[in-house]
Protein backbone atom coordinates (compact mmCIF):
# COMPACT_ATOMS: atom_id res chain seq x y z
CA UNK A 1 0.00 0.00 0.00
CA UNK A 2 1.23 3.24 -1.15
CA UNK A 3 0.51 7.12 -0.05
CA UNK A 4 -0.87 9.22 -2.56
CA UNK A 5 3.01 10.46 -3.30
CA UNK A 6 4.46 7.78 -4.49
CA UNK A 7 7.83 9.33 -3.77
CA UNK A 8 7.19 9.79 -0.05
CA UNK A 9 9.66 7.24 2.19
CA UNK A 10 7.26 5.95 5.06
CA UNK A 11 7.48 6.82 8.96
CA UNK A 12 6.97 3.61 9.47
CA UNK A 13 9.65 2.51 12.14
CA UNK A 14 8.07 1.90 15.44
CA UNK A 15 8.20 -1.62 15.30
CA UNK A 16 11.69 -1.43 14.12
CA UNK A 17 12.42 0.92 16.84
CA UNK A 18 11.42 -1.93 19.28
CA UNK A 19 13.81 -4.41 17.68
CA UNK A 20 16.40 -2.34 17.95
CA UNK A 21 16.06 -0.91 21.26
CA UNK A 22 15.58 -5.11 22.24
CA UNK A 23 19.16 -5.74 20.47
CA UNK A 24 20.56 -3.20 22.02
CA UNK A 25 18.97 -4.49 25.74
CA UNK A 26 20.41 -8.11 24.06
CA UNK A 27 24.08 -6.62 23.51
CA UNK A 28 24.42 -5.03 27.21
CA UNK A 29 23.08 -8.33 28.35
CA UNK A 30 25.63 -10.25 26.70
CA UNK A 31 28.73 -7.34 27.56
CA UNK A 32 27.83 -7.91 31.14
CA UNK A 33 27.41 -11.76 31.16
CA UNK A 34 23.83 -12.20 31.82
CA UNK A 35 23.59 -13.94 28.64
CA UNK A 36 22.73 -17.83 29.88
CA UNK A 37 20.28 -19.16 26.53
CA UNK A 38 23.23 -21.15 24.96
CA UNK A 39 21.34 -20.81 21.19
CA UNK A 40 21.88 -16.91 22.04
CA UNK A 41 25.15 -17.00 23.18
CA UNK A 42 26.77 -16.49 19.63
CA UNK A 43 24.05 -14.30 18.27
CA UNK A 44 25.64 -11.11 17.03
CA UNK A 45 23.30 -9.14 14.81
CA UNK A 46 25.37 -5.73 15.29
CA UNK A 47 26.13 -4.91 11.82
CA UNK A 48 22.78 -5.80 11.23
CA UNK A 49 21.77 -3.33 13.90
CA UNK A 50 24.32 -0.64 12.02
CA UNK A 51 23.01 -1.01 8.49
CA UNK A 52 19.61 -2.33 7.94
CA UNK A 53 18.84 -0.63 11.14
CA UNK A 54 19.80 2.86 10.05
CA UNK A 55 18.72 2.04 6.58
CA UNK A 56 14.71 1.86 8.13
CA UNK A 57 15.14 5.31 9.97
CA UNK A 58 13.37 8.39 8.07
CA UNK A 59 16.27 10.57 7.10
CA UNK A 60 16.17 13.30 9.53
CA UNK A 61 17.51 11.00 11.78
CA UNK A 62 21.63 10.72 11.92
CA UNK A 63 23.76 8.17 10.61
CA UNK A 64 25.87 8.46 13.91
CA UNK A 65 22.09 7.43 16.50
CA UNK A 66 23.09 3.44 16.36
CA UNK A 67 26.94 3.65 15.98
CA UNK A 68 27.09 6.15 19.35
CA UNK A 69 24.35 3.49 20.89
CA UNK A 70 26.70 0.60 20.29
CA UNK A 71 29.36 2.86 21.97
CA UNK A 72 27.47 3.98 24.92
CA UNK A 73 26.14 0.15 25.95
CA UNK A 74 29.95 -0.88 25.25
CA UNK A 75 31.00 1.83 27.71
CA UNK A 76 28.31 0.75 30.39
CA UNK A 77 28.49 -2.69 30.55
CA UNK A 78 32.72 -2.99 29.97
CA UNK A 79 34.28 0.70 30.68
CA UNK A 80 35.70 2.77 28.78
CA UNK A 81 38.88 0.95 29.00
CA UNK A 82 37.30 -1.91 26.56
CA UNK A 83 36.21 0.52 24.50
CA UNK A 84 38.97 2.36 23.27
CA UNK A 85 41.34 0.21 22.22
CA UNK A 86 42.56 -0.27 18.66
CA UNK A 87 40.31 -3.88 17.98
CA UNK A 88 37.11 -1.78 19.85
CA UNK A 89 37.93 1.20 17.57
CA UNK A 90 38.06 -0.92 14.62
CA UNK A 91 34.94 -2.20 15.26
CA UNK A 92 33.12 0.44 16.27
CA UNK A 93 34.55 2.78 13.01
CA UNK A 94 33.02 -0.11 10.99
CA UNK A 95 29.54 0.29 12.12
CA UNK A 96 29.86 3.84 11.61
CA UNK A 97 30.63 3.17 8.48
CA UNK A 98 28.08 0.62 7.50
CA UNK A 99 25.61 3.36 9.40
CA UNK A 100 26.55 6.01 6.89
CA UNK A 101 26.55 4.03 3.78
CA UNK A 102 23.19 2.75 4.89
CA UNK A 103 21.98 6.18 5.24
CA UNK A 104 23.25 7.39 2.45
CA UNK A 105 21.00 4.55 0.53
CA UNK A 106 17.23 5.17 2.36
CA UNK A 107 14.41 5.28 0.23
CA UNK A 108 16.97 3.52 -2.87
CA UNK A 109 17.17 0.37 -1.85
CA UNK A 110 14.67 -2.81 -2.28
CA UNK A 111 14.29 -6.35 0.53
CA UNK A 112 16.96 -7.97 -2.07
CA UNK A 113 19.56 -5.43 -2.13
CA UNK A 114 19.04 -4.44 1.32
CA UNK A 115 20.11 -8.10 2.46
CA UNK A 116 22.87 -8.29 0.05
CA UNK A 117 24.49 -5.08 1.39
CA UNK A 118 24.17 -6.72 4.84
CA UNK A 119 26.03 -9.56 3.87
CA UNK A 120 29.10 -7.53 1.63
CA UNK A 121 29.07 -5.35 5.21
CA UNK A 122 29.46 -8.66 7.32
CA UNK A 123 32.01 -9.58 5.15
CA UNK A 124 33.97 -6.39 5.34
CA UNK A 125 33.35 -6.03 9.02
CA UNK A 126 34.95 -9.95 9.16
CA UNK A 127 38.33 -9.22 6.99
CA UNK A 128 38.71 -5.56 8.84
CA UNK A 129 38.54 -6.19 12.22
CA UNK A 130 40.38 -10.08 11.68
CA UNK A 131 43.55 -8.17 9.72
CA UNK A 132 43.75 -5.61 12.98
CA UNK A 133 43.72 -8.43 15.29
CA UNK A 134 46.61 -9.89 12.95
CA UNK A 135 47.84 -6.30 13.17
CA UNK A 136 48.01 -6.47 17.33
CA UNK A 137 47.81 -9.30 18.57
CA UNK A 138 51.79 -11.73 18.89
CA UNK A 139 50.35 -14.93 17.92
CA UNK A 140 49.83 -14.18 14.71
CA UNK A 141 53.45 -14.41 12.33
CA UNK A 142 53.01 -10.58 10.74
CA UNK A 143 53.39 -12.69 7.45
CA UNK A 144 50.76 -13.46 4.59
CA UNK A 145 50.59 -16.93 6.19
CA UNK A 146 50.02 -15.14 9.41
CA UNK A 147 47.26 -13.06 8.19
CA UNK A 148 45.34 -16.36 6.82
CA UNK A 149 45.14 -17.90 10.28
CA UNK A 150 43.40 -14.69 11.65
CA UNK A 151 41.28 -14.91 8.71
CA UNK A 152 40.85 -19.11 9.19
CA UNK A 153 41.63 -21.06 11.86
CA UNK A 154 42.37 -17.87 14.25
CA UNK A 155 44.23 -18.43 17.50
CA UNK A 156 45.10 -21.84 18.93
CA UNK A 157 42.62 -22.90 21.39
CA UNK A 158 39.72 -20.75 20.16
CA UNK A 159 36.55 -22.33 17.19
CA UNK A 160 38.18 -20.97 13.92
CA UNK A 161 37.42 -17.26 13.01
CA UNK A 162 35.29 -18.88 9.74
CA UNK A 163 32.80 -20.34 12.87
CA UNK A 164 32.77 -16.57 14.01
CA UNK A 165 31.76 -15.23 10.52
CA UNK A 166 29.29 -18.08 9.85
CA UNK A 167 27.27 -17.04 13.31
CA UNK A 168 27.79 -13.13 12.58
CA UNK A 169 26.18 -13.72 8.54
CA UNK A 170 23.33 -15.70 9.99
CA UNK A 171 22.93 -13.29 12.98
CA UNK A 172 22.96 -10.01 10.36
CA UNK A 173 20.71 -11.77 8.20
CA UNK A 174 18.04 -13.21 10.44
CA UNK A 175 18.04 -10.13 12.50
CA UNK A 176 17.62 -7.59 9.13
CA UNK A 177 14.78 -9.72 7.91
CA UNK A 178 12.94 -9.24 11.12
CA UNK A 179 13.65 -5.75 10.62
CA UNK A 180 13.04 -5.22 7.65
CA UNK A 181 9.24 -7.83 8.09
CA UNK A 182 8.36 -5.29 10.81
CA UNK A 183 9.11 -1.75 8.48
CA UNK A 184 7.28 -3.45 5.96
CA UNK A 185 4.34 -4.58 8.52
CA UNK A 186 3.84 -1.25 10.14
CA UNK A 187 3.79 0.52 6.91
CA UNK A 188 0.79 -1.65 5.69
CA UNK A 189 -1.05 -1.22 8.61
CA UNK A 190 -0.25 2.74 8.06
CA UNK A 191 -1.15 2.23 4.39
CA UNK A 192 2.18 4.09 3.76
CA UNK A 193 4.67 3.12 1.17
CA UNK A 194 6.56 -0.29 1.49
CA UNK A 195 10.16 -1.46 0.91
CA UNK A 196 9.55 -3.41 -1.92
CA UNK A 197 11.39 -6.43 -3.56
CA UNK A 198 13.55 -5.79 -5.54
CA UNK A 199 14.18 -1.81 -5.84
CA UNK A 200 12.73 0.97 -3.61
CA UNK A 201 10.96 3.95 -5.33
CA UNK A 202 13.53 7.09 -6.36
CA UNK A 203 13.28 9.79 -4.16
Amino acid sequence: MTTSDPHRITKAFLLPLLLVLAASAFRFAKLKGLVTIDFLENFSPWMALAFTGTLVFPKRVSFLLIPLLLVVIGISATGIKDVMHWEAVAVYGCFGLAAWLAARSRGQMGLVSSLLSVVGCSLAFFIITNTVSWMADPVYAKSLAGWLQALTTGTPGLPPTTWFLRQSLISDLVFSCLLLAAYNTEASLRRRQAIPFLRAAAV
